[in-house]
């Protein structure tokens, strides 16, 4: 996946969007409340499940946001399944 920490836009390995990044809550993912799966975490102030990213496969999560364009995805700048771009895209 390849992630613009500028636009905050998230994008696939061949460049088709998956989503802008943005929560108003500007939530810490140390204080978010855990769930059965290792790979979210419940916010208590919406009642959303947000999906670590970095346990997720790419399909995985464009299948996630198929199923709801407003999932919360994590993104760390750090992990191994990130790339980080300064080019922007054009959302499709």
């Amino acid at each position: 996946m390849v992630y613009n920490p500028i636009t905050h836009q998230l994008f696939a390995d061949d460049g088709s969007f998956i989503k802008t990044l943005h929560c108003p809550l500007n939530k810490q993912w140390e204080d978010l409340n855990s769930t059965i799966t290792l790979k979210a975490r419940l916010c208590d102030s919406c009642n959303k499940q947000i999906y670590d990213s970095a346990l997720l496969k790419e399909n995985e999560l464009i299948n996630l946001i198929k199923n709801d364009p407003h999932t919360c995805i994590k993104i760390d700048l750090n992990q191994e399944n990130i790339y980080l771009t300064h080019q922007t895209y054009v959302e499709q």
